[in-house]
């Protein structure tokens, strides 16, 4: 026999058709947070524009970039026949690479580091004679067209070396130019905390 007490729980209880209806609406929830949050925050597609909004696209960028850099620049390479690099390893070894480039009068290069935010990287470049203009600074893997390069430092100089610690993801470095009327050639030590360092064209 059903008491009263029994058949007032069982009808307090939510419907079959309800409980469908709650599922799908957590499913389309679920979906929504899939497209409009994880996608643009983890691969940087954002087919509804809200990633944008939530500056969550920018991220999923880097994530991917970095993620390629990685990939296709696990080995260190030579980047042109006019710039020569070597890694230096091993225990006890201070530098990770090691570049030398030769700039021809009025010739401007950039080298950067792939970084993430917060890591250090040290180096120290000179020149075989006679001052260059450098350009440290850094931006986002896929930058906006009106985006100014975050600064470290600018001047005119035969050498220079330190730590830079990277202000956020993305592509951390120099930029130099030949004002002299000779042959100058800068060479590049670096390491530390950063994924790859590489000729930007």
């Amino acid at each position: 026999m059903i008491t009263s007490h029994e058949s007032i729980s069982r009808d307090s209880l939510p419907s079959v058709r309800l409980l469908a209806w709650l599922s799908l609406l957590g499913l389309i929830v679920i979906a929504a947070l899939l497209v409009t949050v994880v996608l643009p925050a983890e691969t940087g597609r954002d087919p509804t524009g809200a990633g944008q909004r939530l500056g969550l696209t920018e991220m999923g960028r880097i994530k991917v970039a970095l993620a390629k850099g990685v990939a296709s620049n696990g080995a260190v390479v030579a980047q042109t026949a006019r710039s020569k690099r070597v890694a230096i390893g091993g225990p006890g070894a201070p530098w990770r690479d090691s570049m030398a480039i030769t700039l021809q009068p009025s010739e401007g290069i950039e080298v950067k580091m792939t970084m993430r935010a917060l890591e250090k990287a040290r180096y120290a470049w000179t020149t075989s004679g006679g001052d260059v203009y450098f350009n440290m600074h850094g931006e986002p893997l896929d930058p906006p067209k009106d985006y100014a390069a975050h600064r470290y430092g600018k001047g005119t100089s035969a050498g220079e070396s330190g730590e830079l610690v990277a202000a956020f993801d993305g592509v951390h470095g120099w930029f130099w130019r030949n004002r002299t009327d000779q042959l100058i050639t800068i060479t590049l030590k670096t390491g530390g905390e950063y994924l790859v360092l590489k000729e930007l064209k």
